[in-house]
C-alpha cells in the first residue's frame, strides 16, 4: 500500500512538473513581440542605421568648427640641384651714379633663398576657420539633421510591421492547431461512423459503396491531417526565424488566446451604425494622417529634396575662409627651432563659370524636388486607401464571427438530427457524410473568422502607429 502511495505521489509531481514546464513554454502574443523587436536581425541592423545616421549628423556638425593640422615634411634634392643652388657668381658692385666699381660680391642662389639643404624639414601648424560659405554647411546640416529623423520614422515603420508579421504568425500558428483539433476530432468520428457502417453492413442493412465511401473520407481525414501537421513545423521554422532566436529550442510555443474576450468588441462593431462607421472612420484618417511613420518619412524626404534644392543655389555664392599658420621648421635639422614664421590669410573666393556644373546640378535639385513631391502625394492617397480599407475589413471580420458562431450552432443541431435519422435508417449515407462534412468545416470557419479578427486589428494598428 505504501508502495502504490509513492508511485502515485512521484507520477503526480511528474505530471505538476510537466504542465509547469509547458506553461513556462507558452508565450503570450506581447512577450513574442518585445522577443522579435530584441532579437529579430533585420530590425536591429535598421536601429543600427539609425545609429549611424545619428552620427553622421554630429559629423555635419562639425564643419562648423576650426580644423587644426600639424604637417611635417621632409625634401631632399638631388646633386646636381644642389650643387647648382650652391655654386657660386658674382655680382657687380655699383656706385650712386649707377657707374661699376670694378668690384664684385660673390652669392649664390641658396643665399637669395635663404639657404638650400639638401634635406629640408618643414613643419607647420596649420588652423582653418570657415567663416561663410554660402550656406552650405548649414543646409548640409540641416540634411543631415532630416535624415536622421526620416531612418527614425523608417524604423518605427518597420517596428510595426515587424509587430504585425509577428502577429501573424503567431495567430496562424493558434490557428493551424485548431485546424489539427478539429482533424482530429473529424477523424475520430469518421472513424467511429465506419465502425458503425461496418456493423449494419455485417446485418446487411447499408451498401457495400456506403462502406467505401467512409472508408475514403477516413483516409482523406488521415491526410488532411498529416498536411496540417507539416504545415504546422514550416511556421514553427518561421516562428523561430521572425523572433531572432539562435536555435530552435529557444522559442516557445504561441499561448493559447481566449477568442470569446473579443465577443463585446466584435458585438460592437457588427451592430455599427452607418453614422456611427462614417465618425470612425473619420477618427482613423486623422490619426493616420498625424501619426502613421511612413507619410512622416516621406513628407521629411520632400523637405530633405528642398533643402537640396537650397543647397543647390548657394553653389553660385561666395565664400569666406579664414588661415592661420605657424612654421616651426625650415631647415635642414627636425629640432623645431628653424624658422619662426606664421601667417594670416583671409580666403575669399567667388564663383565665375564652372563650365555649367552649379546650373545642371540646380536643374537636378529642382526636378528631384518635383519628383519627391508627387511621390508623397501618391503615398499618401495610397496609404489612406489602405487604412480606409482595412477599417471595412475590421468591421466585415467581425460580422464573419457573428455569421459563424451561428452557422455553427445551426450545423450542430443539423447533424444530432442527422446522426439519430442515419441510425433509424430515415436517411443516407450520403447526407450524413455532408451533415459531418458541414460540421466540421463551419468549426473550422468559425475558429479562422475569430483569428482573421485579431489579425485585422494588428493591420489597422500598423496605419495609426498605435
Amino acid at each position: 500500500m505504501s508502495k502504490m502511495f509513492t508511485k502515485r505521489k512521484i507520477l503526480f509531481v511528474f505530471i505538476s512538473l510537466f504542465l509547469f514546464s509547458t506553461q513556462l513554454c507558452a508565450l503570450s502574443l506581447d512577450d513574442a513581440i518585445s522577443t522579435a523587436l530584441k532579437n529579430n536581425k533585420s530590425f536591429t541592423a535598421q536601429k543600427y542605421s539609425y545609429l549611424q545616421y545619428k552620427w553622421n549628423e554630429k559629423n555635419a556638425l562639425t564643419n562648423f568648427f576650426p580644423k587644426v593640422n600639424l604637417n611635417a615634411s621632409a625634401v631632399r634634392i638631388d646633386n646636381d640641384t644642389y650643387k647648382e643652388a650652391n655654386s657660386t657668381f658674382h655680382l657687380k658692385v655699383f656706385d650712386a651714379l649707377g657707374v661699376p666699381t670694378g668690384d664684385y660680391v660673390p652669392i649664390t642662389v641658396g643665399m637669395m633663398a635663404g639657404g638650400v639643404y639638401k634635406t629640408t624639414y618643414i613643419t607647420d601648424l596649420t588652423i582653418r576657420q570657415p567663416i561663410f560659405n554660402g550656406g552650405k554647411l548649414f543646409l548640409g546640416y540641416k540634411i543631415a539633421q532630416l535624415s536622421t529623423k526620416q531612418v527614425l520614422q523608417n524604423l518605427a515603420s518597420s517596428q510595426n510591421d515587424l509587430q504585425y508579421n509577428v502577429a501573424d504568425s503567431y495567430l496562424n500558428i493558434l490557428k493551424i492547431q485548431d485546424m489539427i483539433k478539429i482533424a482530429n476530432k473529424s477523424l475520430a468520428s469518421s472513424k467511429a461512423q465506419l465502425k458503425k457502417i461496418y456493423d449494419k453492413f455485417d446485418v446487411g442493412m447499408v451498401k457495400k459503396s456506403d462502406v467505401l465511401q467512409w472508408e475514403v473520407k477516413v483516409e482523406n481525414d488521415k491526410i488532411t491531417l498529416e498536411e496540417l501537421k507539416n504545415g504546422l513545423s514550416v511556421l514553427k521554422t518561421y516562428w523561430y526565424n521572425i523572433l531572432g532566436l539562435e536555435s530552435l529550442s529557444q522559442a516557445a510555443m504561441p499561448d493559447r488566446i481566449a477568442l470569446t474576450s473579443y465577443d463585446n468588441e466584435i458585438t460592437l462593431l457588427h451592430s455599427m451604425s452607418e453614422v456611427t462607421k462614417f465618425d470612425t472612420l473619420s477618427y482613423v484618417l486623422s490619426v493616420v494622417k498625424a501619426e502613421n511613420p511612413d507619410l512622416k518619412s516621406f513628407a521629411l524626404s520632400e523637405r530633405i529634396a528642398k533643402t537640396a534644392q537650397n543647397l543647390a543655389i548657394t553653389n553660385f555664392l561666395p565664400s569666406l575662409n579664414l588661415q592661420y599658420t605657424k612654421t616651426f621648421d625650415q631647415d635642414d635639422k627636425l629640432n623645431f627651432d628653424g624658422a619662426k614664421s606664421w601667417n594670416i590669410a583671409a580666403v575669399f573666393s567667388v564663383p565665375i563659370f564652372h563650365f555649367g556644373t552649379n546650373i545642371t546640378n540646380l536643374k537636378k535639385s529642382n526636378f528631384q524636388y518635383k519628383s519627391i513631391q508627387l511621390q508623397l502625394e501618391d503615398a499618401r492617397e495610397k496609404i489612406l486607401m489602405a487604412a480606409e480599407n482595412s477599417v471595412y475589413d475590421l468591421i466585415t471580420k467581425a460580422k464573419r464571427v457573428i455569421s459563424g458562431k451561428l452557422a455553427y450552432e445551426n450545423a450542430k443541431q443539423n447533424y444530432s438530427i442527422v446522426n439519430d435519422l442515419f441510425d433509424q435508417g430515415m436517411v443516407t449515407n450520403t447526407e450524413l457524410m455532408d451533415a459531418e462534412v458541414m460540421l466540421f468545416g463551419i468549426e473550422l470557419n468559425l475558429q479562422t473568422s475569430y483569428y482573421d479578427f485579431v489579425l485585422a486589428k494588428y493591420a489597422l494598428e500598423k496605419f495609426t502607429n498605435k
